[in-house]
């Protein structure tokens, strides 16, 4: 909507769009989107590196040697070699921890991010942009996803041996736990401003 459409209303929706409120929200949700962005980057490039060996403490090492090095080459960098993350992404795929359209829905929630974060001003003044909430959505369904999966390889690797029956949805990694809390505190703010 533009000045020349409804004055009137336009106007009405810039005040609101410009509430402190309203500014504290779209900053803090903007927050939480690249959080968020950000562990499903880390899970998707370096867990799939560390099934493969790689040790990142310190310089990072290869405890599976060059053997290890090479299977990650081949088994994941070879599908997509000018793109790490895309190349993990397909390898997540064929191992059934993503479907296809999670993989080209994280495209798009890549793409919102990359806006969110270099366009935020357009964001917080323009009454024509709203940050995506159904693709923050999808992040976290597909996070969570992700983290199941590498769950379910820890379980089938014994690493839950020692605790008895677990069921598996009962496992959350710390960084799920983290992020809900920061959800929690964002929804939390944001009730409290309503």
């Amino acid at each position: 909507m533009g000045y020349a459409d409804d004055p009137v209303e336009y106007e009405r929706q810039l005040r609101a769009k410009l509430s402190p409120e309203r500014i504290r929200a779209t900053l803090a949700f903007s927050g939480l989107y690249q959080l968020t962005h950000e562990l499903m980057k880390q899970t998707v490039l370096e867990d799939v590196k560390a099934f493969f060996g790689y040790v990142s403490v310190g310089d990072g090492t290869w405890w599976t040697g060059v053997q290890g090095q090479a299977d990650y080459q081949r088994s994941v960098l070879d599908l997509a070699p000018k793109n790490r993350f895309t190349a993990s992404l397909l390898w997540l795929q064929a191992m059934g921890a993503l479907t296809g359209d999670q993989v080209t829905r994280l495209d798009q929630i890549a793409a919102h991010r990359h806006d969110l974060t270099h366009e935020l001003q357009k964001y917080l003044v323009d009454v024509d942009h709203e940050p995506d909430v159904e693709l923050f959505t999808d992040a976290l369904t597909i996070l969570t996803a992700i983290h199941r999966f590498w769950i379910e390889v820890e379980r089938d690797t014994g690493a839950f041996e020692d605790h008895g029956d677990i069921d598996i949805d009962d496992v959350v990694p710390l960084s799920l736990m983290f992020l809900q809390t920061c959800i929690d505190a964002y929804l939390d703010g944001h009730a409290k401003a309503e």
